[in-house]
Order: structure tokens, then sequence, then C-alpha cells
């Protein structure tokens, strides 16, 4: 469990989502350096920079384990 702060990843797949006129993201996204299971996560468009791509090498940052930004590297 990560409580706080931020760490490496990257970008498996993303698919844009619209629930009542708000847009999401659903991420799919490795660690580096993890050898487990990819992690998804679901954010609003203002927690992650345009344009993102599978691919992407990026810092996801979390509070009490829970995602609160995607920022590329």
């Amino acid at each position: 469990m990560i409580m706080s702060g931020s760490r490496e990843a990257t970008i498996q797949a993303i698919q844009g989502i619209d629930i009542h006129g708000t847009i999401f993201y659903d991420l799919v996204y490795v660690h580096s350096g993890e050898e487990g299971q990819p992690r998804r996560t679901r954010v609003g468009k203002e927690s992650i920079y345009a344009e993102a791509r599978p691919g992407d090498q990026v810092r996801v940052a979390y509070l009490m384990n829970v995602v609160t930004g995607v920022e590329r590297l």
C-alpha cells in the first residue's frame, strides 16, 4: 500500500469515458521495476496530462493508496 508520494510507471492502456458529461480516463499501468499485476485506476481529466498514450513514462501520485494525479516524465 502506498500511503502518499509518487512512483514512476509505464501506461499500458488508456481509455477515455464520458459519465453524464464529465470526462474520465481508465488507466492500466505498471510501476517501474515491479513485476506484478498491472494496476488499474480511473482519474478525472484534470488529474492527467493531455494526449496520454500507451507506452508513456509517467509519475503516478498517491494519497492513501488512491491515485491523485498522473504526469509525464
